[in-house]
């Protein structure tokens, strides 16, 4: 016997009922081809509708970003000249980054206007509200770059402002591990001096002599060596 004719009926079963089905399909889609092309349409519709919206929002985005970094420009230019930071430049700043955040507080954007917000709020000497908005741009998690320091480093100095010297030598600890060069040793002399502050001496002077064995920029190592002559 050769081997077609060894199969039985329970060999044909499966192609069978395959054929069954289909042709049961075909039969359903010629009697009710209205409802499945209008389903098939609905479901056509529907992605579009997702796809579309996912690209307006995108470009939404992208343009609110596009419109954010001239007043960020400004913000960085007024709070560098002291000189030109009086209120009402400082309040349309404050109001457009304030509605900014409001309308896209997810944006990798939104950390810069948050870090912004809590610089012109230490300005004025509202720690509470800068510290806030220090925090907050932590807390979106999109801090890259620079700003991985600038935020860890504007929250300790908000925190020892306040007088919240624990919680400030923390949050200088976390921006120098941050940073790299010049910018790690302004962090750790900020850990240092808020340690100083708590009483923790001893700790201070360890911090003031790591700085100068570092070998920094010679102002910031001139600094530490005064620092850690009167602490000895």
């Amino acid at each position: 016997m050769t081997e077609n004719s060894r199969q039985t009926r329970k060999d044909l079963k499966g192609p069978d009922e395959f054929f069954s089905a289909f042709s049961y399909a075909v039969t359903w889609f010629r009697q009710n081809r209205v409802q499945a092309l209008a389903a098939v349409g609905a479901v056509v519709f529907l992605i579009a509708a997702v796809s579309g919206t996912r690209s307006y929002f995108a470009w939404q985005e992208a343009k609110a970003t596009k419109d954010l970094w001239p007043h960020l420009n400004r913000a960085r230019e007024i709070l560098q000249a002291p000189g030109k930071a009086d209120d009402e430049k400082l309040v349309n700043i404050e109001q457009f980054l304030s509605a900014y955040v409001n309308q896209h507080q997810k944006n990798d954007a939104a950390v810069y206007a948050r870090y912004y917000l809590g610089s012109i709020a230490f300005t004025r000497h509202n720690f509470d509200v800068s510290i806030a908005q220090f925090k907050a741009a932590l807390d979106l998690g999109k801090d890259r770059g620079i700003m991985r320091f600038l935020a860890r480093q504007g929250l300790a100095q908000a925190l020892e402002a306040k007088g919240d010297y624990a919680s400030a030598s923390a949050a200088y600890r976390e921006a120098s591990s941050a940073a790299t060069g010049d910018l790690k040793f302004q962090a750790r002399l900020g850990e240092a001096r808020t340690l100083s502050l708590l009483g923790q001496g001893a700790e201070a002077v360890t911090i003031y002599r790591e700085i100068v064995a570092s070998n920094p920029d010679p102002a910031t190592k001139e600094l530490a060596e005064l620092k850690l002559a009167r602490l000895q």
